[in-house]
């Protein structure tokens, strides 16, 4: 039988789980930490056992293929759950107030509906307000769950009204599930997963990228930077761009190693990052920004 696991976080399940089986859940919960750490996939599980537990397995946190909440929920397939992606500023204030008509909308079978907003922190003020006020207005069925991936600041306002859990693996956990996912995915290692200092998400995208676009970690830092800042443009996935920095980040890890003047490295480092994004934003041609980094690697 097809099944997808849960790797890592079942104790934050079996905690989720319980406040659910007890109507102890709170109306808006909070998920934040470290992007690729598993909040997205535990909040899928948890849908999963919510919606259907006679095929999920809760022992072993597995969502079999029978199970109503198999298929992706970022796919908005389930009439009762409604997942936003605000990254990339996606979600304007026309997409929070046609959520609200539809909240005003019975659900299907009087269930709980879950709301969920991944990479909260992206929301623009408009949206967080309009967000707060449906937030305020008491419902029985109306749950909120904002996934927090801490890659710029909040708006306090909206954090205050929630129950916030923070999301922390040890470098003893992340190795743990990097392993498992190499096992069980029967993953090449391309990258280093004993010395890496990924995630185990973005460790799993990005050894993916390595390998499906044939990139030679060996070769020249600039020479991948640009294919992969290419990548991101052609195929508009932030996962390439990511990709980038980390090996920038990388680089100059190693370089902290062997030099004594640490502070000249990393005004390079943040000036090479700053340059990188400027030049994302702006959408400018890539020859002139690369040129400009060879001249710091």
């Amino acid at each position: 039988m097809t099944s997808q696991k849960l790797y890592g976080l079942t104790q934050h399940l079996f905690d989720l789980v319980k406040l659910s089986d007890i109507e102890k859940l709170p109306k808006t919960l909070m998920l934040s930490g470290k992007k690729g750490q598993g909040k997205f996939t535990l909040i899928h599980h948890f849908m999963a056992y919510l919606y259907d537990k006679k095929n999920y397995d809760l022992k072993n946190g597995l969502i079999f293929e029978s199970n109503k909440i198999f298929q992706n929920i970022k796919q908005n397939y389930d009439s009762n759950i409604f997942y936003f992606n605000c990254n990339n500023n996606n979600i304007k204030i026309e997409n929070i107030r046609a959520l609200k008509t539809n909240l005003q909308k019975s659900s299907i079978n009087n269930m709980y509906r879950f709301i969920i907003f991944d990479d909260v922190e992206y929301l623009n003020k408009n949206c967080v307000n309009a967000l707060l006020k449906m937030i305020e207005e008491p419902s029985k069925i109306n749950y909120f769950i904002l996934i927090n991936n801490q890659r710029q600041d909040l708006l306090e306002t909206l954090k205050s009204r929630s129950i916030e859990i923070k999301i922390f693996l040890n470098e003893k956990e992340k190795y743990n599930i990097i392993n498992n996912l190499i096992s069980d995915f029967m993953i090449e290692e391309k990258i280093d997963s004993k010395n890496s200092t990924l995630t185990p998400g973005n460790y799993f995208k990005f050894n993916k990228i390595v390998l499906e676009e044939k990139i030679d970690l060996n070769d020249k830092i600039v020479t991948n930077i640009d294919k992969l800042l290419k990548l991101s443009k052609i195929k508009k996935n932030s996962d390439y761009f990511n990709f980038a920095i980390f090996l920038i980040n990388q680089y100059y890890f190693y370089k902290y190693k062997k030099e004594l003047n640490i502070q000249n490295l990393n005004n390079d480092r943040v000036a090479i990052i700053k340059k990188i994004f400027e030049s994302n934003k702006l959408n400018l041609n890539n020859s002139n920004l690369i040129t400009e980094l060879e001249r710091f690697i």
